[in-house]
């Protein structure tokens, strides 16, 4: 499956998104401001090779991997790279967040801008030859997924 992205970069004014499944953008925007949106403020409190999570969109599922970023004035949202993922493993989430997660990075520093970010992840694919996660999970690389209220308020005690 191909990689989109949504959120906020630092070469762009505000929201930006490409290569999105049809409808996914208000899914997207209303469980990262549910779940992120005020934990990317403070980058520091985040896993460093971000965080992980599958979402229910329309009849399927969508696989993120997500990192704190800004926007050009500055704003705190969420950066995630997302993929359509009809029946994916946690392994098959864990190989696409390994393609992905450089490119995230280095968007989130400022160094690729919209075009080149949907460039890069476009070559990033998500193989969906799994048992299926049901969604919404979210976890790091290394633990357990779990309902995201769970795993924020584990990071947050600790």
């Amino acid at each position: 499956m191909a990689t989109g992205f949504f959120g906020k970069l630092p070469t762009r004014g505000d929201f930006v998104a490409r290569a999105l499944p049809p409808g996914a953008r208000p899914v997207l925007d209303r469980w990262l401001t549910r779940h992120l949106a005020t934990w990317a403020g403070h980058p520091e409190h985040w896993p460093e090779t971000g965080f992980r999570a599958v979402i229910a969109h329309g009849q399927g599922v969508l696989a993120l991997l997500i990192l704190p970023s800004r926007d050009g004035t500055g704003r705190a949202f969420p950066l995630a790279a997302v993929a359509a993922a009809p029946s994916v493993g946690t392994d098959q989430v864990e190989a696409w967040a390994a393609q992905a997660l450089s490119v995230l990075r280095e968007a989130c520093a400022g160094v690729l801008d919209a075009d080149e970010l949907a460039e890069a992840l476009s070559r990033c694919t998500l193989d969906s030859a799994g048992s299926g996660l049901d969604a919404p999970l979210l976890w790091q690389s290394g633990q357990a997924p779990d309902i995201p209220e769970i795993v924020l308020g584990r990071r947050e005690q600790g």
